[in-house]
Parts: structure tokens; C-alpha cells; sequence
């Protein structure tokens, strides 16, 4: 049998071989000039194409599955996208190098950092790895073409490498270019919170300092509370609980259910008369129906968090 004529060796799918290093180069200018396998499989370039073109340079092997295409310049970008492709799916850069991608004040390019799921296994030299828990908390975002950490728990993450300093301005670099705001930082500390995750210490230690702006509104009160609890170790308190009293419907800020606690959290708001007046005859309301009520100022939250804590924690173990 004669053997096949150059132009067609490496083919699949009636693709000429042109045809394939075009569109692989087309990808690879996207992706800082790397290349999956799984993306040459898509584009149609077979194991021999794959074969010849690693043994003569032209495609340059850089991680599992990962090749730089010849001629393209190795930066610190590629680094970082070549060990997030090289990871596997669900790998993102993180931390130091999220900060780098979404250029934060006071981070600079260093070693490439990533997460990966739990279970996962990826290990290089030359890059660091942490493996996470709750990296399904959150929706990537592609930053120079690298799947990224969002924003907020970017700046979450960066509390587990850096000190508070340097955390804080790259919070107020990320508040002042509007790439994230008190908001969704509330509820990326109020999702990730528990006890010994770390990083949540620093972004709630900040957020407390600019206790004014977070806690605007009772309900950025409401999620401060539940992170310091669930980093606490405790359970998460259901969020405007109805309680049903005398056949109508009462509305507490927090509340445990099983062990019919309900805890009221008395924020600006509760400073107007009509509030403070409205708000005793149903808390009274609340106990007459066999529920426990504590009770929590934001100057307590403030001052003597731990007390907030131990007292939750009391009720709960009294209810148990």
C-alpha cells in the first residue's frame, strides 16, 4: 500500500494539515499560545499530527495534556494558565495570583497560585496549590483569558496568605474601582464562614472596622452575625424566620427553629420610636409561644463579640 502523500499525515475528519495548524494557532493566540489535547482532539489534529509535532519542536509539551505552540514567547500569564488547564476542570488561579490577574494594589506577579476541587490531585514544582472545600461557592470569571477567582473571594482568600495591611488595600483598591462592593463581600464572608476557614477572621476583622457603611441596613447586621456564629463552629440560624403566634405571623431576624431560639438584633433602625415600640409586644408575643429570645445591640457585636457567641451557644445546649 503506497504511502500517504505529506499534506494529508496527522488528518482526521478531511481536515488538511494547513488547516490544522491554523486553526490550533488560531486557539492558541486566545490562551497565551498553549493548547489542550482535548482541544486539538475538537479541531481535528490526530495522535500522529500530535506526535510529529512535539518531536520537531513545533508544539511544546508544558503539562499533561498541555502544549505551548512553537514561536510563542513563555510569560508568566501562560505559567498561571498552564497550570490551571494542567489541573484539570475546576482549577482556578487564586489568592496571590487572582489579586495579580485582577491587579489589586499591592500584589505582584510571583509564583503561580491555584485552587483546586477537593479530591483533586496536582502536583508541580513551581506553583502553589491549595485545595478547597467551598471552591463550588462560587462561579469562576475569566481574567486575561485564566479562569480567576471572583473579586470578593479573591480578597477572602488573600486573608489566608497575607496580613491584614495588605489585605485592606486591596480591598479598598477593589471598592474604589467598583469591582466589588460591601455587599456581595457580606455575603462571600457570610457563605464561606466556618470555623478554622481561613481568611474569614481577616475580611470580617476588616469589614467591622467600616462597620458603618456594611451596616446600613439591618440586614448586613443579620450576615455579619450569622459569620461570626458559623465561624464559631455553630450552625447557620434560618435568616427572617416567621414564627405563627395566636394564628398570626411573626417575623424574627434570626432564628433556630428545632430548638425554638430566636434572636433579635437591634440595629439603627431600632432607634426610631415607632420600631422600639412595635418590637416588645412581639418579642412578648414570641415567648408566650414557648420560644427563647436573645437579644443583641450592634455595640455588642462591636465590643464583646464573644459574648454573643457564648450566649447563643448556651441556649442552644440548654434547648439540646
Amino acid at each position: 500500500m503506497p504511502a500517504l502523500p505529506p499534506a494529508i499525515v496527522g488528518v482526521r475528519g478531511g481536515k488538511q494539515v494547513d488547516d490544522i495548524d491554523a486553526l490550533v494557532a488560531r486557539r492558541a493566540a486566545t490562551q497565551h499560545g498553549l493548547v489542550t489535547s482535548d482541544q486539538l482532539h475538537r479541531i481535528g489534529a490526530t495522535r500522529a499530527a500530535v506526535r510529529q509535532r512535539t518531536s520537531t519542536g513545533r508544539w511544546v509539551p508544558v503539562d499533561r495534556g498541555v502544549y505551548r505552540i512553537g514561536g510563542a514567547p513563555p510569560t508568566w500569564h501562560g505559567a498561571v494558565l498552564a497550570h490551571v488547564l494542567g489541573a484539570g476542570p475546576g482549577a482556578v488561579a487564586s489568592h496571590r495570583t487572582a489579586a495579580v490577574l485582577w491587579r489589586l494594589d499591592g500584589c505582584r506577579p510571583g509564583i503561580p497560585e491555584l485552587s483546586i476541587p477537593r479530591g483533586r490531585r496536582y502536583r508541580r514544582s513551581g506553583v502553589r496549590v491549595h485545595v478547597s472545600t467551598d471552591l463550588a461557592l462560587v462561579r469562576p470569571v475569566t481574567v486575561d483569558g485564566i479562569p480567576t477567582t471572583p473579586v470578593a473571594r479573591t480578597l477572602l482568600d488573600l486573608g489566608q496568605v497575607l496580613d491584614r495591611g495588605r489585605v485592606h488595600v486591596a480591598l479598598d483598591d477593589a471598592r474604589r474601582r467598583q469591582l466589588t462592593d460591601w455587599d456581595r463581600l457580606l455575603a462571600t464572608l457570610t457563605t464561606h464562614a466556618r470555623r478554622g476557614r481561613g481568611g474569614v477572621a481577616v475580611l470580617r476583622s476588616i469589614l467591622d472596622e467600616h462597620a458603618g457603611e456594611v451596616a446600613v441596613t439591618d440586614s448586613g447586621f443579620e450576615r455579619m452575625v450569622i459569620a461570626l456564629l458559623t465561624g464559631a463552629g455553630l450552625p447557620a440560624p434560618c435568616v427572617q424566620h416567621e414564627v405563627v403566634v395566636a394564628g398570626r405571623r411573626v417575623r424574627v431576624d434570626l432564628a433556630y427553629p428545632p430548638a425554638r431560639l430566636a434572636i433579635e438584633l437591634d440595629g439603627g433602625v431600632h432607634l426610631r420610636r415607632d420600631v422600639w415600640e412595635d418590637d416588645h409586644p412581639r418579642q412578648n408575643a414570641v415567648v408566650l409561644a414557648g420560644w427563647t429570645v436573645l437579644r443583641f445591640t450592634w455595640r455588642q457585636y462591636l465590643d464583646r463579640p464573644d459574648s454573643i457567641v457564648a450566649d447563643v451557644r448556651r441556649a442552644l445546649a440548654r434547648a439540646a
